[in-house]
């Protein structure tokens, strides 16, 4: 798995331009939110000045269409089938979020061989230079398509809820991200649907707290969203929540997480550490081995 991702992450930096950023975006468990995270980044992101596109990385389940209302004639089978280039793919939202489809129903994406991982990367140099962030939206899991993918970004964000089979599962997958991650890659997590900023410190604290005691090496702290009713509207009804809603908290929590990746500076993790008592137990009996 790791001289794969080396070959991918070689062609990612063979030719995008400075200050390109691929970030991924993943977790352990579905239905943590991740798609939806995605898209709201995307357009914080956009309105922070910054060119961005969506690669819909869950091959074989896509859903960053549905999410945003659109219907795109083309995707990703198309572009492995040879039948359309990487630029004729790329569709524009109503939006502006540019992204590329991928597909449903299709067995054979759900696990891409390397061979089709790498011609996927190499159609992607076409148009780094047109961008300055790319958001990978993988599948949930461990499979190997996820972990390349993450592995070959820049940064990784792990977006995980309260929720304890959530909770393990993105301990499991950020310890195989840290066991293989190259030197520069960056590995962040996200905490969604807390109740306030307290109880996501304790839970990154706790999931820091066992990946150093395990493997030696920690994972950075990029922010919180905390519970919002108008998300699930938002996803049945199909529209971008912070595009609708800017003052929801939804859209202040992932607008403040947009500004974090942009300025490189992680928020403060200092307040509330009475937990450690309370909660490092709790951690040690999730610790998967």
């Amino acid at each position: 798995m790791k001289d794969q991702a080396q070959r991918l992450r070689e062609i990612v930096n063979t030719r995008k331009k400075p200050n390109f950023q691929a970030i991924s975006i993943t977790s352990g468990k579905g239905g943590v939110g991740k798609t939806s995270f995605t898209v709201n980044l995307a357009y914080h992101l956009q309105k922070l000045g910054k060119s961005v596109i969506i690669f819909d990385a869950d091959l074989a389940l896509a859903n960053v269409d549905i999410l945003l209302g659109e219907k795109p004639k083309y995707n990703l089978m198309h572009l492995l089938n040879g039948e359309k280039t990487i630029n004729e793919i790329i569709y524009t939202s109503k939006y502006g979020i540019k992204f590329i489809p991928a597909s449903s129903g299709f067995e054979e994406l759900a696990n891409l061989p390397l061979e089709k991982q790498l011609y996927i990367l190499e159609a992607l140099q076409e148009i780094y230079y047109n961008f300055d962030i790319m958001l990978i939206d993988t599948s949930a899991g461990l499979s190997e398509n996820v972990i390349n993918f993450c592995l070959a970004s820049d940064k990784t964000i792990v977006l995980t809820t309260p929720d304890p089979t959530a909770l393990a599962d993105a301990y499991a997958i950020s310890r195989v991200i840290l066991t293989h991650k190259p030197i520069n890659m960056e590995l962040g997590v996200v905490v969604n649907m807390v109740e306030d900023e307290e109880e996501a410190l304790k839970i990154y604290k706790g999931m820091n707290s066992i990946l150093r005691s395990f493997i030696g090496k920690s994972i950075s702290y990029y922010g919180y969203i905390k519970k919002d009713n108008k998300l699930s509207e938002s996803v049945r009804e199909r529209y971008v929540l912070s595009a609708a809603y800017p003052n929801s908290t939804y859209s202040k929590n992932v607008r403040a997480i947009a500004q974090t990746l942009i300025s490189g500076k992680e928020p403060s993790t200092e307040p509330n550490t009475s937990f450690w008592k309370k909660v490092i137990s709790y951690w040690k009996n999730l610790a998967i081995e």
